[in-house]
């Protein structure tokens, strides 16, 4: 049996494409935390530079130290000085946190109304007894801790694992069960149930080399940054693990929460698994894991664990890869009259971990077997080979599947999407209500009333000490920020020679910012490359197809453009869907001027053409579909070169799909390149052009090649 395991591990790593793959998501994960890092670089000099001078104080004089530095330093030092503080009056603090449960238990015992219901005292006292007994016997130190918590908060490398394991299910088991090989296997002596067990202890064993390669990394970027801690320190000095109801220090901590990282990552994998033996299909894997950890997230943070929904939080995912449920606190989950730890979560995951795999190792997936039925029909016309080439992606591929939910979850995202309006924002509208959109000499004096009128409140807030009258003056005044915002956009109006018509520009967000609604379009529309694209091509490599076409003289050429129409046909369909439901809803919500010029918009200011904001959009779409075009060019190109479609389908989401994901959480911009090239709303035009040329040449040269 080891040796089973052994020959499949080396199997594994010895495939290039699993090797490049691993590589690139550990070295995008790598610069993703660093550039998490480095957004507040300065502050970090700052609170390095405070803790070397502390170092020998004791807390009190720490306290008196930083309320005397806290006055005189710009917003660097006074968000150092804030970390530090967290830092003192947590290890300060904590034994007054524990009394303060016990003070609260027993407050609430000689209350009535609260004594008289036994199922919440049994739950406060069983929380009360917990940190009662909790006896710290670690030092509580006072170290550099934001390295350390940059680390345990950092989750977008779990977002990874995920793609990463999808991955190296389609590498095992799906690619193996379509080329014939497990069907084969399960021919010799070893080869059904044993390989299974090899098999899936060594796509356990990837994902958890991973996870521990990841936290490894952010351990030695977060350390050299602000040095390495202490490990002997108790978990409770560290700000926000007051609430941890173990007596463990740092390092005991940091192992049992890789331990649990590695459980959650085995019942992914028992999940995964299973999804695979029973679709055999990368598409319907990715979706039912998607499920699966949309509903862990949603549990997560949704839902209280009272009643029913004890049932559901108990095996969440989520919390135990981040550790907020089970190690940081002390959860207790209600079910009716029954109080259940949230620790319960690990038998739990080990007894789902193994039904799932043991489900899953006696299935075994076969070939769907065709049924023909013989039928008198009319002589019709053969068809065309779009015709064919329409049907094998749109049914055999699933790609219709795909479009419609695409399409849904798009409209998903439009329909709940809501644009942020700040105070200052309503007040600017409401003054382009009031004094028009038309810079006229009507609303100049307007203007010149309005800034007498908010003088003299505020002289009269200065003077007065009724607070009646103070309360009253301060909400007269809380338009002074839309007030000097609409006279700022005239000035830049004027000043830019700009057509004088003062815009509500918030209200054109939706269609040309950045928001979470144009992300998750491109989103959609990259992972649809990453499914499509290399599946259109590899079946007709397996099958000897793809050789016997290029034994036309133009057959090669003929169907590679065919392929390109029918996934251009999708791609731009699936654009103009989600442009037309965009366009429909803010016709619906706003009523916004489609003549006047883009460049009245912050957006567009630098444009000093007369194009309308209606042609603008109009323009914006066409150049999003020419970009679509030449990208799936370059990608069909890719994807005749590469005889490995898992590889190219990896590459594909861990280059487009996965630095979109990241670019809303992390301010790197090199994240967002993809993002801007196909929204060109957000991107300069000549970058636009040169990567479009870029792509175009690459594209050619790799074409040529292959005629050669």
């Amino acid at each position: 049996m080891v040796k089973l395991i052994l020959y499949e591990w080396e199997k594994l790593w010895k495939n290039a494409s699993v090797l490049k793959i691993v590589f690139l998501f550990l070295v995008l994960s790598g610069i993703v935390f660093q550039g998490e890092i480095n957004r507040d670089k300065e502050e970090h000099r700052t609170y390095l530079e405070f803790h070397e001078v502390m170092d020998n104080m004791t807390e009190e004089e720490a306290i008196r130290y930083l309320q005397k530095e806290k006055g005189k330093n710009g917003y660097e030092q006074y968000k150092a000085i804030s970390y530090l503080e967290d830092e003192v009056a947590t290890i300060k603090g904590y034994e007054s946190y524990r009394k303060s449960i016990q003070t609260r238990y027993k407050q609430n015992q000689s209350i009535s109304v609260f004594s008289k219901n036994k199922v919440q005292n049994q739950y406060m006292e069983r929380i009360a007894k917990k940190y009662e007994n909790l006896k710290i016997k670690a030092p509580m130190k006072r170290q550099p801790y934001q390295g350390f918590l940059k680390v345990v908060n950092f989750y977008v490398h779990y977002l990874l694992a995920i793609v990463l394991l999808i991955y190296l299910v389609s590498v095992v088991f799906i690619q193996e069960q379509r080329n014939g090989k497990a069907d084969f296997a399960r021919t010799m002596f070893r080869g059904d149930k044993l390989l299974f067990v090899a098999k899936s202890c060594t796509i356990c064993g990837a994902l958890l080399l991973y996870l521990l390669g990841t936290f490894l990394i952010h351990m030695g970027l977060a350390g050299r940054e602000y040095g390495f801690i202490s490990m002997d320190a108790a978990i409770q000095s560290v700000p926000g693990f007051y609430s941890v109801p173990y007596a463990w220090n740092i390092g005991t901590y940091i192992i049992a929460y890789i331990g649990l990282q590695g459980l959650a990552a085995i019942l992914l994998v028992a999940i995964a698994i299973f999804l695979a033996r029973w679709t055999t299909s990368e598409l319907k894997t990715a979706l039912g894991l998607t499920i699966v950890m949309g509903w862990s997230v949603f549990s997560q943070s949704g839902m209280n664990g009272e009643g029913t929904e004890a049932f559901f939080k108990i095996w969440n995912i989520w919390g135990s890869f981040t550790g907020e449920s089970i190690l940081k606190s002390y959860e207790i989950l209600k079910l009716g009259n029954i109080f259940i730890e949230q620790s319960l979560w690990i038998p739990v995951c080990i007894v789902l971990s193994i039904f799932l795999l043991l489900v899953s190792g006696k299935h075994c997936p076969k070939e769907r077997k065709k049924t023909y039925f013989r039928k008198e029909k009319r002589k019709k016309n053969p068809h065309r080979l779009f015709y064919y080439e329409m049907k094998k992606m749109w049914i055999y591929q699933g790609g219709i599947f795909l479009f419609i939910a695409c399409v849904s979850i798009q409209a998903i995202t439009i329909y709940q999407y809501k644009t942020y309006i700040g105070t200052d924002e309503v007040y600017y509208q409401r003054y382009i209500d009031e004094f028009g959109n038309q810079i006229t000499a009507e609303t100049e004096n307007k203007i010149a009333e309005e800034k007498i009128r908010l003088e003299n409140l505020e002289k009269e807030l200065n003077q007065t000490e009724d607070l009646i009258k103070i309360d009253n003056l301060t909400q007269q005044l809380e338009c002074v920020g839309g007030f000097h915002k609409y006279v700022e956009r005239i000035e830049n109006l004027l000043e830019d020679e700009k057509t004088q018509v003062i815009l509500k520009d918030r209200q054109y967000d939706l269609l040309f910012e950045n928001t979470v609604v144009s992300r998750m379009m491109i989103i959609l529309l990259c992972v649809s490359f990453a499914f499509l694209i290399p599946a259109i091509y590899q079946r007709e490599k397996e099958t000897g197809m793809e050789v016997l076409q290029d034994t036309s003289w133009t057959g090669g050429k003929k169907m590679w453009r065919l392929k390109i129409g029918i996934v251009l046909l999708y791609s731009i369909s699936f654009l103009l869907c989600s442009e037309g439901m965009i366009f429909a809803k803010e016709k619906y919500m706003y009523d916004l001027e489609w003549l006047l010029p883009a460049g009245c918009l912050p957006q567009f200011w630098e444009n000093h053409g007369k194009t309308s904001i209606g042609a603008t959009f109009l323009i914006g779409i066409i150049i999003q579909c020419v970009v679509v075009t030449i990208i799936v060019m370059f990608l069909s190109a890719c994807a005749k070169k590469v005889r490995n479609q898992h590889m190219l389908t990896g590459i594909i989401l861990g280059v487009m799909v996965v630095p979109i994901i990241l670019s809303s959480h992390v301010p790197v911009e090199v994240l967002s390149c993809i993002y801007n090239l196909i929204f060109v709303f957000t991107a300069q035009f000549e970058i636009i052009v040169t990567g479009c040329i870029v792509l175009g040449i690459v594209t050619y040269l790799i074409r040529k090649k292959e005629n050669r």
